[in-house]
């Protein structure tokens, strides 16, 4: 069997690649916009740690990554 580039890829931790990541709207009354929501099953509907910012990892130690994760990595890469 052929091995991939994905089997030795490590992926980069960015919190908005998580696969417990769930965005939302918050309310517009209250002056909420994007709302990042935690759905790991330790921090079942709280704020993610993040943080969202280019080029910084989050330091959660739940995070995991999406399954299209592995196919985004390698668009950026083969720019």
């Amino acid at each position: 069997m052929e091995r991939s580039f994905f089997d030795d890829h490590v992926p980069t931790r960015f919190a908005a690649k998580c696969a417990y990541l769930q965005m939302t709207m918050g309310s517009h009354r209250l002056g909420q916009g994007l709302i990042n929501i935690c759905r790991h099953v330790v921090r079942d509907g709280s704020e993610c740690v993040g943080p969202f910012l280019d080029d910084t990892e989050t330091t959660c130690g739940l995070w995991e990554p999406r399954p299209d994760a592995a196919k985004t990595a390698a668009r950026e890469q083969a720019r």
